[in-house]
């Protein structure tokens, strides 16, 4: 092999480390600050200059269009992925909403109508996230393991409540606890009179 394609095959493996850093950049950071987190600070904290995250993602939608995207498509094949794999309902429930957390789901909150025209393939992979996690919700439900009381609605608020960072927190401290007060959320769904 030549020097030129050992050097351009480089590049494109560069290319594709620097997107993933700064898809993972720009999703803790919309969850921390919110649609307005600066780019500038996105390009930083991915280890990036300004012109390489203009090279990947032309503006703030594009990016956001991104990272929710990503977020949908992991929850969503997590969702189908642990159903086919588990077999007792409250597990299965247990693992998906540990996998969303980890995921940053509350990126999922900055879905606006506005992104979703302009990108309708996200509001597809929403459909499919929220009906995925919907049938882990009833399966559970039917089977006794969780209250009836309880929507799919009010999990993913808790989720990304309790998975995000308190002010003045890093992310890895919220890391460590996260998954800990998840489970005691979702310990306190269980139906206490079985079917």
């Amino acid at each position: 092999m030549d020097t030129g394609a050992r050097r351009c095959r480089g590049r494109r493996t560069d290319a594709v480390r620097n997107r993933a850093g700064i898809l993972s950049a720009a999703q803790e950071m919309f969850v921390e600050q919110g649609l307005e987190a600066p780019l500038d600070e996105i390009a930083r904290r991915a280890g990036v200059g300004n012109a390489t995250l203009y090279r990947h993602f032309p503006g703030r939608d594009a990016l956001l269009a991104e990272v929710v995207e990503r977020i949908a498509v992991i929850a969503a094949d997590a969702a189908e992925e642990v159903a086919v794999q588990e077999g007792d309902p409250f597990v299965a429930l247990s693992h998906f909403v540990q996998t969303v957390a980890r995921e940053r789901l509350a990126a999922l909150c900055c879905l606006s109508e506005e992104l979703v025209r302009v990108r309708p393939e996200l509001a597809q992979q929403k459909d499919r996230l929220v009906h995925s996690a919907q049938l882990l919700l009833t399966r559970a439900q039917q089977t006794g393991q969780v209250r009836t009381d309880v929507s799919l609605e009010e999990i993913i608020v808790a989720v990304a409540q309790l998975s995000r960072p308190m002010p003045g927190v890093s992310w890895s401290a919220t890391d460590q606890f996260s998954p800990r007060l998840l489970q005691l959320y979702l310990d306190g769904l269980i139906a206490s009179d079985p079917v």
